[in-house]
């Protein structure tokens, strides 16, 4: 998708992969709807680009404002046509029987939970668009299994967990 004069929705833009894309697809001529969590991290980057990105507060396990953000994204740029959901989190690096249930709820609440509702969202709106494209960013872990860390990567018989 090229994405000069497409309205993008970028979540996780505060910080990290999230900001590099989001300031990234400013650079190439998209409005952006830059989503973060963190309101100090996201006015860092919309600060680099403020007349072509609206900032966004929203804790993405927020079902509800998560459904919201469909409406203040349309009401600013007056569409959308691809949403980059870069929101994520991982566990804390320790042996599947060292980790308590708060910390897999957490990653799990962000990682599928919060990129599930985001989809969903802004699905309506997608399809109704003659181009609409959907990017969800993962990590590594899910590919390649680092030792002491749980993961749902095939590995061999013998089980850090």
């Amino acid at each position: 998708m090229k994405v000069a004069g497409k309205v993008l929705v970028v979540t996780g833009a505060g910080s990290g992969i999230g900001r590099a894309v989001a300031q990234e697809a400013v650079r190439r001529g998209a409005r952006v709807a830059a989503v973060d969590l963190n309101p100090a991290t996201l006015a860092e980057t919309a600060a680099v680009a403020e007349h072509a990105l609206s900032a966004h507060e929203l804790n993405v396990t927020d079902r509800a404002a998560v459904e919201s953000l469909p409406a203040a994204v349309t009401a600013r740029w007056g569409t959308v046509d691809g949403v980059i959901h870069c929101a994520g989190i991982i566990q804390p690096f320790a042996r599947l029987k060292d980790l308590d249930y708060d910390a897999i709820d957490r990653v799990f609440a962000v990682n599928w939970s919060g990129t599930l509702y985001l989809t969903k969202a802004f699905l309506p709106l997608l399809l109704d668009r003659p181009e609409g494209h959907i990017v969800n960013v993962a990590s590594m872990g899910g590919f390649l299994p680092v030792p002491a860390r749980p993961s749902t990567a095939p590995r061999r018989p013998r089980s850090n967990c």
